[in-house]
């Protein structure tokens, strides 16, 4: 059996573990924090989680992972069949990681750990920020799901990098983000109510309950 490595508190290994049961591909949840220790270097060359091991042979980044489940389980497809529309699909996987997700994760200290806010942190992300979400808002359809008509690996890294987000921009700098993209928050509610994602979501949101700052 697979074993996934990670901990609940992540938004990627929610969003691996969400693919894994969306997939119905059986898995073994190995509890593990992003380390820079030795051991979990040795199967996560940067340390982060999630990352899998099949066989013994690990394998890391929550995209590659995305990629391994539909080579190995077809049915039911995450992907588009169509090359350009897999394309796009993954343009939008990679905004929502590279301009959202990062830019609000420099806020980590304070929002998970209570640390003083990072006044050149604070500066230097909200613009980033402005310009990820407007080039999410040229590229997000929601119809009704984020890349069009059909539910694909997208909206599972939306949901889980879009929440994530939010809970920093609503944090530091009481900014809702739905608020400056239309669609977004009727979007996320439908995909709240997926089974996977509302099964794997409610794990999250306790682990959060327990350890985010009052």
């Amino acid at each position: 059996m697979i074993k996934l490595y990670g901990i609940n508190l992540s938004n990627y290994f929610s969003t691996a573990k969400a693919a894994f049961v969306e997939k119905n591909v059986p898995f073994e949840e190995v509890s593990v924090m992003p380390s820079q220790e030795p051991e979990v270097l040795a199967l996560s060359p940067m340390g982060k989680v999630p990352y899998i091991e099949v066989d013994g042979t690990p394998l890391s980044e929550t995209n590659v992972i995305f990629d391994y489940l539909e080579d190995i389980q077809p049915q039911p497809a995450l992907y588009p069949s169509d090359a350009w529309a897999k394309a796009k699909t993954k343009e939008i996987i990679r905004v929502v990681e590279l301009y959202l997700d990062a830019p609000a994760r420099r806020h980590l200290p304070s929002v998970y750990f209570g640390a003083p806010v990072d006044q050149t942190v604070y500066e230097q992300a909200r613009p980033d920020l402005d310009k990820g979400l407007r080039a999410l808002k040229q590229l997000a359809r929601f119809a009704p799901y984020i890349a069009g008509d059909t539910f694909t690996f997208a909206d599972i890294a939306a949901y889980f990098q879009l929440r994530f987000t939010n809970l920093h921009t609503t944090k530091i700098y009481d900014w809702d983000i739905a608020d400056d993209l239309p669609g977004l928050g009727a979007y996320l509610d439908l995909l709240g109510q997926r089974p996977s994602i509302k099964a794997v979501d409610s794990v999250m949101q306790e682990a959060l309950a327990g350890f985010l700052p009052k």
